[in-house]
C-alpha cells in the first residue's frame, strides 16, 4: 500500500511539473554534443536430473551506441553482439557455440550547417557463426547518398526535468521554474563530456554539480545556501542510478547506393538502391516513440531477392523512476527473385527493465515470433520468455 501511495505521489509531482511548465521535449534542439550508451549482459540456465548429463545454455550480449553531433555533421556508431554456448542433455551431446556481431557507422555531412540537406556515407560489418558451423562468415557493405532532416537528442532536458521532480519531491525546491531556467539546467547537463575533458573523469563531477547548482540559484529555485549535501546526493542518484531514457525527436529520410564488398557464405556481391526513413517523438515526459523503415532494392539480376523491407517500431514508457516498459515490433519482408519464395517475419517483444543499484538492470522479456515462407517457415507463433542481468558501462 505504501508503494502504491508513493507511486501516486510521484505521478502527482510529475503532473505538477508538467502543468507548471509548458516546455516540451521537442523544444530542445541543441545540436552540439556526444551521447553514449553501452551495456553488457548475460543469462545462464543449467538443468540436471532426469537426463543423461547436466545440460546448460549460456548467453552474453554487448551493445554500444554513440552519437556525435554538430551543426556541420552527425556521426553515428552502433555495435551489437551476442554469443551463446550450450550443451544438450543426451549422452554424446557436446558443447556448441554460436555468435552474431554487427557494427554500423554512418556520417551525415550537412551542406548548409543546418537541419536540411546532407550527404552521407555508411559502412556495415557483420560476422556470425552458427552452432553447427566450424568457422564464421563475414559481410561488409558500404553506401553513399543524400538525405534531408535531422534527429535531435533531448535526453539532457529529460534529465533536467527528472532532477527538478526529485528535488521537489524531497522539498529541496518549492518554486516553479521558468522554461528558460529548465533549459539552462539542461544545457549544463548536456556538456558533461566537456567537464570530463577539462577536469578528468575522477574530478569533473564536483565542477559539473556546482554549475548545476548555479543554474538553479539563478532561477530562484534555491537560495544562496545552495543544494547542500543531500541535494547533491539526490542529483547524483537521478543521473547515476535512475538514468532517464534517451529522448529523440525529429525525422530524416535518405537514399543512395550500396555495395557488398563481402557476403555470407560466398553469396553474390550485390549492388543495391537503399532508402531509410527515421522518425522519433517523445510523448509527454515519460514516453518515447520511434519508427525506422529501411528499403533495399537489388540492382543485380542473379540474386535470390528482388528487394527487402524492414520496419522497427519501438515504444518505451517509464512506469516509475526505476522501471521501464519497452515494446517493439520488427517486421521484415523479402521479395524473392529467380524462383525464390517470399519471406515475411514478425517479431513482437515486451520488456520490463528494473534499474538496480550501481548501473545494474534486471530485464524480463516476453517475445512472439512467426515466419511465413522460406526455409525457416513456422506454422504457428512461437513464444519465449527470458530474464537476465545487464550492466550499463556508459
Amino acid at each position: 500500500m505504501n508503494k502504491i501511495k508513493l507511486s501516486m505521489l510521484v505521478a502527482g509531482l510529475l503532473a505538477t511539473v508538467q502543468s507548471a511548465n509548458a516546455i516540451e521535449m521537442t523544444d530542445y534542439k541543441v545540436v552540439e554534443g556526444t551521447y553514449q550508451n553501452a551495456y553488457v549482459g548475460g543469462q545462464l540456465q543449467v538443468n540436471s536430473g532426469n537426463q543423461d548429463q547436466t545440460s546448460y545454455d549460456a548467453a552474453g550480449t554487448v551493445s554500444y551506441d554513440n552519437i556525435y553531433t554538430t551543426a556541420p555533421f552527425i556521426w553515428n556508431l552502433t555495435a551489437d553482439g551476442i554469443a551463446n554456448v550450450s550443451k544438450g542433455p543426451n549422452n554424446g551431446d557436446e558443447s556448441q557455440s554460436s555468435y552474431d556481431t554487427q557494427l554500423n557507422t554512418d556520417i551525415n555531412k550537412y551542406l548548409n550547417n543546418d537541419d536540411t540537406t546532407f550527404l552521407y556515407g555508411s559502412t556495415g560489418i557483420a560476422y556470425n557463426k552458427s552452432a553447427t558451423a566450424d568457422n564464421g562468415d563475414d559481410a561488409i557493405n558500404v553506401g553513399a547518398g543524400m538525405g534531408y532532416g535531422r534527429m535531435y537528442v533531448a535526453t539532457p532536458l529529460a534529465k533536467a526535468l527528472r532532477i527538478i521532480e526529485d528535488l521537489r519531491e524531497h522539498k529541496i525546491i518549492d518554486k516553479s521554474l521558468s522554461d528558460e531556467s529548465i533549459m539552462a539546467l539542461a544545457k549544463v547537463i548536456h556538456v558533461e563530456d566537456e567537464y570530463i575533458s577539462k577536469y578528468g573523469s575522477r574530478e569533473y563531477k564536483q565542477y559539473w554539480y556546482t554549475d548545476m547548482e548555479k543554474a538553479l540559484k539563478e532561477s530562484g529555485a534555491i537560495g544562496e545556501e545552495g543544494l547542500g549535501a543531500f541535494g547533491t546526493v539526490r542529483i547524483a542518484d537521478v543521473l547515476d542510478v535512475q538514468r532517464p531514457n534517451d529522448r529523440l525527436h525529429g525525422w530524416m529520410v535518405k537514399g543512395g547506393l550500396g555495395q557488398d564488398l563481402t557476403n555470407f557464405n560466398g553469396l553474390d556481391k550485390e549492388t543495391t538502391a537503399d532508402a531509410i526513413f527515421d522518425y522519433a517523438l517523445p510523448i509527454g515526459y515519460q514516453s518515447q516513440f520511434r519508427n525506422t523503415a529501411m528499403f533495399r532494392k537489388s540492382l543485380d539480376d542473379k540474386t535470390t531477392s528482388n528487394y527487402t523491407f524492414d520496419n522497427t517500431l519501438a515504444y518505451t514508457y517509464e512506469l516509475s523512476n526505476t522501471i521501464d516498459w519497452e515494446n517493439a515490433w520488427l517486421l521484415g519482408f523479402t521479395k524473392g527473385d529467380n524462383g525464390v519464395e517470399d519471406v515475411t517475419t514478425n517479431t513482437l517483444s515486451s520488456t520490463f527493465r528494473y534499474y538496480l543499484a550501481n548501473n545494474l538492470d534486471l530485464t524480463s522479456t516476453l517475445s512472439l515470433g512467426k515466419t511465413d515462407g522460406g526455409l525457416y517457415e513456422t506454422k504457428d507463433w512461437g513464444t519465449s520468455f527470458t530474464t537476465g542481468i545487464q550492466y550499463r558501462l556508459k
